[in-house]
């Protein structure tokens, strides 16, 4: 998978968990939306380890290389390659 398809997987996986996070606001004892969400956060967790993994953190809290802050190395997150 490359960086960019791979930066959209992660985009559309928070935001459906970010979705069902809302909704759960409003329907705190909804089982399925409960495991929905829970999916929906496991899947960006997987995927932003996965990004993390081949192409350096993908936020300033992931930055944790002991020698150096690493979150400021280049390509950033968001640049185009």
């Amino acid at each position: 998978m490359t960086r960019n398809e791979l930066l959209n997987k992660i985009s559309a996986y928070a935001f459906a968990e970010k979705e069902w996070n809302l909704y759960l606001d409003t329907h705190p004892t909804d089982k399925e939306a409960i495991k929905k969400h829970k999916a929906m956060a496991e899947k960006t967790k997987e995927l932003v380890a996965e990004y993390e993994k081949n192409f350096g953190p993908l936020t300033s809290m992931s930055a944790d290389d002991p020698d150096k802050f690493n979150w400021i190395c280049d390509p950033w997150p968001w640049d185009n390659q």
